[in-house]
């Protein structure tokens, strides 16, 4: 069956909501999987719109344990249809059943589930349906997670109708007991307990049940702390499991204690950390490749979690972590050591788990949140500029956050995106070769700009692009943005705190005022209470203006000459 620019090839999954097809993208010759609504649900306005609005969640979340979406669409019959990346490999509910994973792959598996569904959640998408079968393990073992067809972001719930609210949706055997009472009772604690069955069937071969055996009578494997885990995952109360998803993943690697890393991986990660071995276990591979790789580990005495960055490409970042590591700052990641021979230098440095603010950039900063980043990067720029340490490589994806949206900026002197500037382009970079203060306020700027407007800023005949969004915001602020991507280094602003009091008036510090008073309506009384933004800069200034206006009135009146007198004493008294 050929259709617009897919080619459609063989069914390869069917469900109640959707039929899932291989195909071929025409345009570039590549394999493709197509899901189109069933017809027999054509007819239902609610289901054909949160089916649509699945194509648009998966398109914003990037994430390697994430299915990513190409293209969103409908047939000739006008059914709704989105185009996803293919991936060759096994689903996960057929693993399972056909007894596919030794126990290393299985903890693998659900940590990988566990960081999909954190990093999702870190940007208010809730999935509702975490199965087995919604995960697809590919040929090189990386697990992906699919189908956010009854997933919506919280702000979106807040807008649908009572009727949806009631709507139940997910699979039985896998849904939160809060799930069967509707969407609007459905949190991310909901996915925790989701995560829960799919870990107790992933260890057992079985799903939950009152009489079942523990898990470790299934596999010996299995140690009591992540028997315990999962136990808390599956508690009835949602105050009762874990409080997120991250803290599951945590709590998984703690329990392997790096288990389920592969021995060349393992051998890797120790060769030039031999001294710290000792003192530190490994827990996770976060990232490696030719340049060098960044592991998660945990001090064995304090029990904290640190990262380990070590580099063999160059040397480029060791000085500045060498300063920063007797200087502290709440905006700055903390460096807790460094050490360096002649092939390989490390850095070790406190671990943060909220992501990285590249992560949250899938659509326009509301402009309060936005804010309070921006400042917070700015405050962070400043004391290193003062100390003379200059970033050099500013990007999102440097900028890290805490749970609570804490900013911790990373990586001064590191060249960790050598990749985009040979492919890409740097986006965030003024295209010197000079780094200075001055190049940092330009990256700053451009990392702003993208916050607020969706979008990287560009420019034509060096002048820049200012697309609807941009043009949208206040005139101060585009007159800002202006002057720090200049490409003339004069014309931005000097200093990064010269930024910082032109984004301050821009913050709105809300207070609340109470006020009760009687209404009749239809013969009741009801009582209104009116909320008031308070400016407190006005209060003070009438306050000022009053008090100068009484003084004068006092001063200028004929029985004001005792005034005059006590007041001119009191002056007497303080400048004698």
């Amino acid at each position: 069956m050929k259709e617009g620019r897919y080619e459609y090839l063989e069914e390869i999954g069917a469900g109640g909501m959707a039929t899932v097809y291989r195909g071929m993208q025409r345009s570039l010759n590549r394999p493709v999987a197509i899901k189109v609504l069933s017809a027999t649900l054509s007819d239902h306005p609610s289901i054909i719109k949160r089916f649509k609005r699945e194509s648009l969640i998966i398109a914003r979340l990037n994430h390697p344990n994430i299915i990513h979406v190409i293209d969103r669409g409908t047939t000739s019959q006008g059914r709704p249809v989105f185009v996803m990346e293919f991936v060759e490999g096994v689903n996960l509910a057929d693993g399972i059943a056909g007894e596919d994973f030794d126990f290393n792959q299985k903890v693998d598996i659900a940590i990988q589930i566990c960081k999909g569904v954190a990093y999702a959640h870190k940007l208010d998408v809730i999935h509702r349906d975490i199965k087995p079968a919604n995960v697809i393990i590919d040929n090189e073992g990386f697990a992906r997670l699919l189908d956010f067809g009854i997933a919506s972001f919280f702000q979106i719930d807040k807008d649908v109708s009572a009727e949806e609210t009631r709507l139940i949706m997910g699979t039985e055997a896998y849904m939160a007991p809060e799930q069967h009472q509707g969407i609007a009772k459905t949190t991310t604690l909901s996915d925790i307990y989701s995560i829960g069955v799919v870990m107790h069937e992933l260890f057992s071969g079985r799903l939950p049940a009152p009489n079942n055996p523990t898990l470790d009578y299934f596999d010996s494997n299995i140690s009591p702390k992540l028997v315990k885990l999962i136990e808390r995952c599956l508690a009835f109360e949602p105050c009762d499991r874990p409080p997120s998803v991250e803290d599951v993943k945590t709590e998984i690697l703690r329990a392997m204690k790096g288990q389920h890393i592969a021995e060349e991986q393992v051998n890797r990660a120790g060769e030039g950390l031999a001294a710290i071995q000792s003192k530190f276990g490994l827990l996770d591979v976060m990232q490696e490749d030719k340049y060098g790789a960044a592991y998660l580990y945990e001090d064995k005495t304090s029990q904290k979690l640190l990262v380990i960055k070590k580099k063999t490409s160059s040397t480029g970042g060791y000085k500045e972590a060498k300063v920063l590591h007797s200087l502290k700052h709440p905006n700055l990641v903390n460096i807790l050591g460094t050490s360096k021979n002649d092939k390989v230098f490390i850095v070790v440095m406190e671990y943060v788990s909220g992501g990285s603010l590249q992560d949250r950039l899938i659509e326009p900063m509301e402009m309060q949140s936005f804010l309070k980043i921006a400042l917070q990067v700015c405050k962070a720029l400043a004391f290193a500029h003062k100390n003379r340490i200059y970033h050099g490589n500013l990007r999102p994806s440097n900028i890290l956050l805490t749970a609570d949206l804490q900013v911790k900026v990373s990586d001064f002197g590191l060249d960790e995106h050598y990749r985009v500037k040979n492919k890409e382009g740097n986006w965030y970079g003024d295209t010197s070769d000079t780094v200075d203060e001055l190049s940092d306020i330009y990256s700053l700027g451009a990392i702003l700009y993208h916050a607020l407007t969706g979008a990287v800023p560009t420019f034509k005949d060096g002048v820049l692009v200012k697309p609807q969004a941009f043009i949208e915001l206040p005139h101060d602020l585009q007159e800002l943005f202006s002057r720090i991507l200049s490409k003339k280094r004069e014309w931005r602003p000097q200093s990064v705190e010269a930024i910082s009091s032109e984004l301050l008036p821009f913050i709105v510090e809300q207070k609340t005022e109470i006020k009760e008073g009687p209404v009749e309506v239809a013969g009741q009384v009801s009582t209104i209470i009116e909320y008031k933004r308070v400016n407190w800069i006005t209060i003070l200034f009438g306050v000022i203006m009053s008090v100068s206006v009484i003084l004068n009135i006092l001063l200028l009146t004929k029985g004001g000459g005792g005034v005059r007198k006590a007041i001119l004493s009191y002056l007497e008294m303080i400048f004698s």
